[in-house]
């Protein structure tokens, strides 16, 4: 595969495979994008980026290599594709074995990227003892989550404490709630046509675009990854809680982004025939204070409020890698590297 270039010429480089010891037989596609000029300090840096559902690693390299270009002095940089996403052509080893029939899930996509780190600690940051070196906080962690990837990214900060130094959530996944929980049920008794009926929007037409969005995002709905996605509801029953902590005891820095609701909404109506009624009445308020809640989940003078990426969809480092750009040198200013 020949390296990719921006209009900067920033060379990228090409994606590789790595093994993780408790799946050696099921290779992992990764791109490493080097430090350059790494700060002379004793703790090592490196920015994560955690992909959705819909989009591979790949879609990170516009901002990454904006990041590069833009910064002289830049941590290095990881992208990956789970399990049945992007490169990686294997899946999950474990999926149909006992409690795992209907995919894997949260908790072993955790434990995967736990061991990706690990393996990267000690092949790109010749760490002697990968593992203890990592627990001890030697190598500060940047992640940064588009959709699903954010409440991955509250996993693995609940599971490795004090590790995860910052956090940016781009539009985060709702992952305690199928879409269907806050569109109103028309065969509910106390349901009323007026509920829903715009100009835009007949009965018969809510009815078919909700059971469209439940078909499509519901939590039992299957994914090309088969990664469960049920578990969500009692992983992380809400948005505000449990709270993050990061090195030294105190939350990470954290940036909350979330979509431009006029665009999403133009969206829906564009791919799924959602009227946009529906999305400006419903989907957007849902989502809007699901993302108020994320902001609560580190020290209250380490999250500014949600920001609002003006002319995005749902996946905004697609629709303006620059801004992710932006976010990220924000919050590496922040940490200081």
């Amino acid at each position: 595969m020949p390296s990719s270039t921006t209009s900067s010429s920033c060379t990228s480089p090409d994606p590789s495979h790595l093994t993780i010891p408790s799946k050696p037989t099921a290779p992992i596609s990764y791109t490493f994008f080097p430090g350059a000029n790494p700060s002379s300090s004793p703790s090592t840096h490196l920015i994560i980026f955690i992909n959705g559902l819909g989009l591979p690693a790949a879609s990170w390299t516009p901002s990454i290599n904006i990041l590069r270009t833009k910064l002289p002095s830049h941590p290095a940089c990881l992208t990956y594709d789970r399990y049945g996403q992007g490169l990686t052509t294997a899946r999950d080893p474990i999926d149909g074995s006992p409690g795992k029939e209907d995919g894997h899930d949260f908790l072993d996509v955790v434990a995967d990227l736990h061991e990706i780190i690990n393996v990267i600690a000690a092949t790109k940051f010749s760490f002697a003892d990968d593992a203890k070196d990592i627990e001890n906080g030697k190598l500060q962690l940047l992640m940064i989550g588009s959709s699903i990837g954010c409440p991955i990214i509250r996993l693995y900060a609940q599971h490795h404490s004090g590790l995860v130094s910052g956090a940016i959530f781009l539009d985060s996944n709702i992952a305690n709630a199928n879409f269907s929980d806050f569109l109103p049920d028309p065969d509910d008794p106390s349901f009323t046509p007026d509920m829903v009926v715009a100009d835009d929007c007949t009965l018969m037409q809510y009815r078919g675009a909700r059971d469209r969005l439940a078909a499509m995002f519901d939590l039992g709905v299957k994914n090309a990854e088969n990664l469960d996605r049920r578990s969500g509801r009692t992983l992380l029953p809400s948005a505000e809680s449990p709270k993050l902590v990061g090195p030294a005891g105190k939350g990470p820095w954290l940036n909350v982004v979330g979509h431009d609701p006029e665009v999403f909404a133009e969206s829906g109506l564009e791919r799924m025939g959602t009227p946009k009624s529906l999305t400006m009445r419903f989907t957007n308020p849902y989502w809007a204070k699901y993302n108020k809640g994320l902001t609560r989940i580190t020290d209250p003078e380490r999250c500014q409020g949600v920001a609002i990426a003006k002319g995005c969809g749902h996946f905004i480092h697609s629709d303006d890698p620059e801004f992710v750009a932006g976010e990220v040198m924000s919050i590496i200013e922040k940490l200081g590297w």
